[in-house]
């Protein structure tokens, strides 16, 4: 890859959308270099629109990260686009852009690659987001626990540490945090004191279309001074998990790491001034008149619906945890 691979690029005329060349034509997925009519530098993914519905771009400030239709092709066709707003961040846009390419590289499916590359920019939106240490905020190293705590005591309980971490989809942005065969699983953390609400952060969260069965896990975690006797910190769990996956299978451990990283977390940063006290576990089972909104409940062309879930008004819904382990082991066994 250039040093400037937009340089050669001629501002395309007003009537065409972009000027663009492959970035590379040994590559399977199609990413190319553009420039739009403004001289504005892009990363564009070109690919069947199948393989990013649920995708949900993060906001960077100074770059629009977005999936649209392709202007040149049919309707089956969308763009992944990655836009630089101001040319004097050319570089670190440039490293971004090489960052996003090289981690779709080892994508199987075109959907892996657009996962991929949107995850690698949820990484940079974590690390510019968090300041200048790059860690996660308090709201957001709770979700990644709530998802941990998932992982550990669901699908490890049930899967191989490698097929586990297969199915662990939520750093790759996809709509739902587990995927194990056709039961789904959405993870969420609250407060334990909190408003018994939990935030979901699109319509396709929540929707059940496509899957076998869909379950919410809600994981109760409160802020707890350091030195409490029972509280931890996001790095006492991943650290809990990456143990024990070295010991079971040394050789999904890498895999594991990338995940943690997509997610926005590094081993390396210091996350012992938050801590954290466990508190209950509840799990529902998404179907029927569940609380919800999902994208056959509104108009053709709303899309990144934002709202909140009243967990008293799922009661009804709720489930043991031994349904999802009993789930889950029919999907094992075939059945």
């Amino acid at each position: 890859m250039s040093e400037d691979p937009w340089k050669e690029l001629a501002i395309p005329d007003p009537s065409f959308e972009y000027e663009s060349r492959r970035v590379d034509a040994t590559l399977h997925w199609n990413f190319f270099w553009a420039k739009n009519a403004e001289s504005k530098c892009a990363l564009i993914l070109s690919h069947d629109k199948s393989s990013s519905v649920g995708i949900n771009p993060p906001r960077l400030k100074g770059i629009e990260v977005s999936i649209i239709a392709d202007p040149q092709s049919d309707d089956s066709s969308s763009l992944l686009l990655f836009m630089l707003h101001e040319s004097k961040h050319r570089d670190i846009f440039h490293r971004l852009c090489t960052d996003i390419v090289e981690s779709a590289i080892l994508a199987e499916t075109e959907a892996e690659a657009v996962a991929m590359a949107v995850s690698r920019a949820w990484r940079w939106h974590h690390l510019l987001k968090g300041g200048r240490d790059g860690r996660l905020s308090p709201d957001e190293q709770k979700g990644l626990i709530g998802e941990l705590l998932v992982f550990e005591a669901i699908l490890l309980e049930k899967l191989s540490p490698a097929n586990a971490i297969n199915c662990w989809t939520g750093p790759l942005g996809a709509p739902k945090d587990f995927e194990i065969g056709g039961v789904c699983i959405e993870s969420k953390a609250k407060r334990g004191a909190a408003t018994p609400f939990v935030a979901i952060s699109s319509e396709f969260q929540l929707d059940e279309e496509q899957v076998n069965s869909l379950y919410l896990h809600v994981a109760e975690l409160n802020q707890a001074p350091p030195e409490s006797s029972d509280s931890f910190s996001l790095t006492d769990v991943a650290k809990r998990i990456k143990d024990r996956i070295a010991d079971e299978d040394p050789g999904a451990l890498s895999s594991f790491e990338g995940l943690l990283l997509s997610a926005g977390f590094d081993m390396n940063h210091d996350y012992s001034d938050f801590s954290f006290l466990e508190g209950n576990h509840t799990a529902y089972l998404v179907e029927g008149d569940f609380p919800r909104i999902t994208p056959s409940t509104f108009q053709p062309g709303l899309s990144r619906v934002r709202y909140s879930v009243s967990l008293p008004g799922c009661a009804p819904h709720m489930v043991d945890r031994l349904d999802i382990l009993d789930k889950i082991g029919s999907v094992i066994n075939g059945e």
